[in-house]
């Protein structure tokens, strides 16, 4: 049985994905109709065929056409934005269905009690208040057939009509009072998952933001420097694995000291920025550019030759001197920067001993006057 409604279930939520409506509300509705007219589906046609058997083909008629309009507003789900039209059609149908039965009982005068189930299914489709209000409504329009009609007291005896009246509202209103509680439970749980759904996100955001600054440097924006060793050392594994060339270069801004000590801290910041920037901008995507601290910039240039990494970093410093950084209201400064290159060969292992090869040349680009490639 579980089996049975598990799949009717998929094949609710399949007919119910086709709806135009984004009103969270209508698709809840929809999918209780849909359940509805699947269950009344069977039903009807078998207590059509056995109406058509027994001759009463007027009823057969009634039932297969509420339940051809039952089956037929399935296929028109696609194609409606007012999905709740569709309720408000069966549910005239089934109420003159019910009317009818009511007024033309059966030998045993056993057809009434067919309408236990509206304010059932009906609260069900259209909710506790406006699903009651159809429930009383019809019951008024049956205690009007048992007033208006004279005959219908040779059918149904007046304490009957009493028993009748008093236990449908009773069961209108148990059915009104357990959908309330459910459409409370229901808006609680689309409540609780809306609220999980934004705490899902916004710990996205911030888990997308921790990992941003674990590797990036705040004041550049560049990586720095346990990101930029942590990937070179990567690449290092991937060029030995592939025999493929790797070339580091290490920058340091020419007297920085003398920056920082001289204009100040934030002008020394600003220089730090625009030399950052440019870098960013002169660097391929494949390449890896990072401020390790302070002054000194690092990159990571993937598959070049020696002379194509000299070739590029000369151009850098070349294009980082004629920068003009611009300070203090209109004052402008300019910088020169010192480059230290060195090559991946197969006798390096490990990352750490190409950044000492790196340093090494640095110190003799400083050493050569500063403002070279070495």
């Amino acid at each position: 049985m579980l089996t049975l409604a598990k799949k009717i279930q998929h094949l609710v939520d399949l007919i119910v994905a086709k709806s135009l409506s984004q009103n969270e509300e209508e698709i809840f509705r929809l999918n209780h109709y849909v359940w509805i007219a699947l269950l009344m589906l069977p039903v009807a046609l078998c207590s059509g065929a056995y109406n058509a058997y027994i001759n009463n083909y007027a009823l057969a008629f009634l039932i297969i056409l509420f339940s051809g309009h039952m089956v037929g507003s399935l296929f028109l789900i696609p194609t409606i934005q007012k999905t709740y039209l569709l309720y408000h059609g069966a549910n005239l149908l089934y109420a003159f269905l019910i009317l009818y039965m009511v007024f033309h009982a059966d030998s045993e005068n056993s057809r009434i009690l067919w309408a236990y189930i509206y304010p059932v299914g009906i609260i069900f489709l259209f909710g506790h208040r406006l699903g009651f209000l159809w429930s009383c409504l019809l019951l008024g329009m049956i205690i009007g057939l048992f007033l208006v009609v004279p005959e219908i007291h040779t059918i149904y005896s007046i304490p009957f009509q009493v028993r009748f009246g008093i236990s449908y509202l009773v069961v209108a209103i148990i059915s009104s009072w357990v959908e309330y509680h459910g459409s409370r439970s229901h808006q609680a749980l689309l409540l609780e998952q809306k609220l999980l759904n934004e705490e899902i996100e916004r710990r996205k955001i911030l888990e997308k933001e921790l990992q941003r600054l674990a590797k990036t440097d705040p004041l550049t924006s560049l990586y720095n420097r346990g990101y930029f060793f942590e990937s070179a050392e990567k690449e290092l594994n991937r060029a030995q694995r592939y025999n493929t060339s790797i070339c580091l270069a290490i920058l340091d801004i020419d007297h920085f000291k003398c920056i920082n000590d001289t204009y100040g801290h934030p002008v020394g910041d600003v220089v730090l920025q625009a030399i950052a920037k440019h870098c960013l901008l002169n660097v391929r995507e494949t390449d890896l550019v990072a401020r390790l601290g302070g002054e000194e910039f690092a990159f990571l240039l993937l598959h070049v030759n020696a002379d194509e990494a000299r070739i590029k970093m000369d151009t850098l410093r070349r294009e980082i001197s004629e920068i003009k950084v611009p300070y203090d209201g209109g004052k402008t400064l300019s910088v020169t920067v010192s480059i230290g290159l060195a090559l991946y060969t197969p006798s390096i292992k490990h990352f750490d001993e190409l950044y000492i090869q790196a340093d090494e040349k640095l110190y003799e680009a400083k050493n050569a006057g500063r403002n070279c490639v070495c």
